[in-house]
């Protein structure tokens, strides 16, 4: 990947998407707004800036988790939010808002606890962690939590039914300054022990016994590396629900980019971008509707979970 070039593109669909909306602000008018500080432009400061940031943020958080998924499990199949993780966090979610607390605070400990089942699951005395095996319960593991979270809004009434659909679906409507500190303290902190992993991660590429023949810790260092993820999912779960498959098809794209190579930068720019241009297209093609982008996303990155499986008939066993 050209990184002056991506980072170009990127910040050109930021500021497209700083402009857009249902009244449009010209480049004068956000230089002018910019020029004026806080306690000018109401809409620039304080709807479409922090709006803006804000899925910088959690796309990159998204992007940057799922290419790490994928790398410590090497399979594209193996994303937060194929294998359960993020179901586990939406679960845990609308709990923690029907009971009065947190939803960060419940978000996070229900994607910690269903990447803790799913490796316990997941793990043998013989042979370790089986990266086929963790797929497989992951995707049963998320089909419960979603029927459980279905139980949960049949149960809840009507206006906190409601409300728990309107965050389920992923939207970035919601995002404010607060929203936007909180999504860079958890990409800041994650980012601390996940792009160090870089070398790790391209270790595991030629699979367990020889990443242990180079001396890595895989029973120490794998389950660090999947938590911190899972946590980060979840924190981004928390901040916009479920932005489906932003996850799943930041990596891949983001290797087919640089020919292969492992790229958690390159993942986390790819998930910022799908993320600031489903926000923009829900501005742009329906702006009276504001349908969630968790729709877009899901637009995006369904035919490409389609693309993967048909790759993977087709590979050699």
């Amino acid at each position: 990947m050209r990184a002056p070039l991506a980072a170009f593109a990127l910040i050109s669909l930021a500021l497209i998407s700083l402009s857009a909306g249902r009244l449009w602000l010209t480049p004068e008018q956000i230089w002018v707004a910019v020029q004026e500080g806080p306690q000018g432009d109401v809409l620039f400061w304080h709807l479409r800036l922090p709006r803006v940031l804000g899925g910088l943020g959690i796309g990159a958080g998204l992007g940057l988790a799922g290419a790490v998924f994928q790398s410590l499990l090497r399979n594209p199949l193996a994303s937060p939010d194929i294998v359960g993780v993020s179901q586990g966090a939406a679960l845990g979610g609308v709990a923690a808002q029907l009971a009065g607390v947190a939803t960060l605070l419940g978000a996070g400990l229900g994607g910690f606890l269903a990447t803790v089942l799913i490796f316990a699951l997941s793990m043998s005395r013989s042979a370790g962690l089986d990266p086929r095996r963790l797929i497989l319960y992951g995707i049963g593991t998320g089909i419960t939590c979603s029927a459980a979270l279905s139980i949960l809004l049949i149960r809840a009434g009507d206006a906190a039914a409601g409300q728990a659909m309107a965050w389920l679906a992923g939207s970035l409507n919601g995002i404010g300054w607060p929203e936007v500190q909180i999504a860079t303290l958890a990409l800041g902190l994650a980012g601390v022990v996940l792009l160090p992993s870089t070398r790790t991660l391209d270790r595991l590429e030629f699979g367990d016994d020889t990443a242990r023949g180079w001396g890595l810790a895989l029973h120490l260092s794998r389950p660090a590396l999947a938590l911190s993820a899972a946590l980060l999912v979840s924190a981004m779960v928390a901040l916009a629900g479920t932005l489906s498959f932003v996850a799943f098809i930041s990596g891949p794209i983001a290797r087919s980019l640089t020919k292969g190579r492992v790229t958690l930068i390159g993942a986390a720019a790819v998930g910022a971008t799908l993320v600031t241009l489903a926000d923009l297209a829900t501005r742009v093609l329906a702006p009276s509707a504001l349908l969630p982008a968790g729709i877009y996303t899901s637009l995006i990155g369904a035919p490409w979970l389609v693309v993967i499986l048909k790759a993977s008939f087709k590979s050699p066993r």
